[in-house]
């Protein structure tokens, strides 16, 4: 049996097409496996924290035995507010916060900085993305000099 030109041709096209589909969609599987790793990972964190406040304990705590009173925090998203809100009643201050993207944030703080800027000094600056903890920390160690601390680390130590 002879395979025509056109024929072979309409071959190779289409096991090239059905190639790169896949390649698509093991890409977005890929995608969605890492997301739901992150959302567990949140879902663990928050049901923590939850037990932590009812059993009457503080995040503030935490901060007041390392003796940081002035924080900055980094990323602000929603656990960004969950920290500032656990903090407003206490001795911790949050100067100010830093995020890639101010403009789209969802901030409840009133003075947010690019990572960029010049941060101005505090006794420590709390991570709240903390899956890319160790790519931030890399980037803000270069432009401060105190303690950068992932929240995952604060709320596991209570």
């Amino acid at each position: 049996m002879k395979l025509s030109f056109k024929t072979f041709a309409v071959a190779i096209g289409s096991l090239t097409t059905i190639y790169f589909v896949k390649k698509n969609q093991s890409q977005k599987i890929d995608g969605l496996k890492q997301r739901i790793e992150v959302l567990s990972d949140h879902f663990q964190l928050l049901n923590h924290w939850l037990e932590v406040k009812n059993e009457g304990k503080s995040i503030a705590t935490y901060f007041e035995e390392m003796g940081y009173y002035h924080i900055a925090i980094y990323g602000m998203a929603e656990l960004a507010n969950r920290l500032s809100e656990e903090l407003s009643e206490s001795s911790i201050y949050i100067d100010y916060g830093i995020d890639r993207d101010i403009c789209c944030s969802i901030a409840r703080i009133d003075k947010v900085y690019f990572p960029d800027d010049n941060l101005p000094e505090i006794d420590a600056i709390i991570v709240t993305p903390y899956s890319s903890f160790e790519s931030i920390k890399t980037i803000l160690a270069e432009k401060v000099n105190c303690p950068i601390i992932s929240l995952e680390e604060v709320i596991w130590s209570i």
